[in-house]
């Protein structure tokens, strides 16, 4: 039985109807929510497989895990869609975009899709275990989330492991606060495989030192408003594909995307009102 909590002098509450309402409730809150078992363990399987493949993939492209290294770019699998139609169906998990469409509305696009493979006690010397909100160097708050981020885990998320770690309600905050506060107020989070973290993109977080024998991988996700720019063009990695679907147009960014000229502009718009 739910322990009743009790108030007084209170006048005005927050009721969540339904479980959007409650993640909504959280995230505008806390920063963040995690939605359980929002992939399957088979899906959870193959997101494993296929993401290793297509890491090491990616290493025979650029010269292996040192040329990486020499950027910073190591133990990141970058835009897995483009290599595997599977993450697609990663990105578009509809209890995701249902909490995503709460804040950002209907028009958003995928700005980035990237795999984090967080190794056994290099973990936190990777960029990701540095404190960083997902829209990097940028020092602002607004009224409604300009991007979201979706990190789902394809591992389980916890203190052994190296799970995230986030400042609770720090969307909220321009100045990263200080050395003091973050040590009193970091908090992990705990999360099955399967699950995701969904979260402000401005929600300062890291991920933790993986003490266990094992990789902790996930897929982070970034869901912005149209006019921020994608961390690498999908319309331009996929060459046309998805462009005819009219919800993967937008969400992949193919309506969104500079035209080269002002001819170019007008014909795009003209050809909406079927005129071209």
């Amino acid at each position: 039985m739910k322990q009743p909590v009790k108030t007084f002098g209170v006048k005005e509450f927050s009721r969540p109807a339904s479980e959007l309402e409650q993640h909504a409730e959280a995230i505008r809150l806390a920063g963040y929510t995690i939605i359980e078992g929002a992939l399957t363990p088979s899906e959870v399987e193959t997101a494993r497989a296929s993401m290793d493949r297509v890491y090491a993939e990616q290493l025979e492209e650029i010269g292996g895990e040192k040329t990486l290294d020499a950027i910073n770019d190591s133990h990141t699998a970058r835009c897995l869609l483009a290599y595997d139609d599977f993450f697609l169906g990663v990105a578009r998990n509809r209890r995701v975009l249902e909490v995503v469409e709460a804040f950002l509305g209907d028009y958003f696009t995928l700005m980035l899709q990237n795999g984090v493979i967080n190794i056994p006690a290099t973990g936190d010397e990777q960029n990701a275990g540095s404190w960083h909100r997902d829209l990097n160097y940028q020092h602002f708050v607004s009224t409604r989330p300009v991007s979201m981020s979706a990190l789902f885990c394809l591992d389980d998320f916890s203190e052994e492991t190296g799970g995230t770690r986030v400042l609770p309600a720090s969307h909220k905050a321009e100045a990263f606060p200080s050395d003091e506060y973050v040590l009193l107020h970091e908090t992990g989070v705990e999360a099955a495989a399967g699950s995701v973290m969904v979260f402000d993109s401005m929600l300062y977080h890291r991920s933790g030192h993986n003490r266990s024998t094992l990789p902790r991988r996930a897929i982070n996700h970034m869901y912005t408003i149209p006019f921020i720019k994608q961390q690498i063009s999908l319309p331009k990695i996929l060459k046309g594909r998805y462009s005819d679907d009219a919800f993967l147009a937008k969400f992949l960014g193919y309506d969104s995307e500079p035209d080269c000229s002002v001819v170019e502009f007008r014909k795009r718009r003209l050809g909406r009102v079927g005129i071209v």
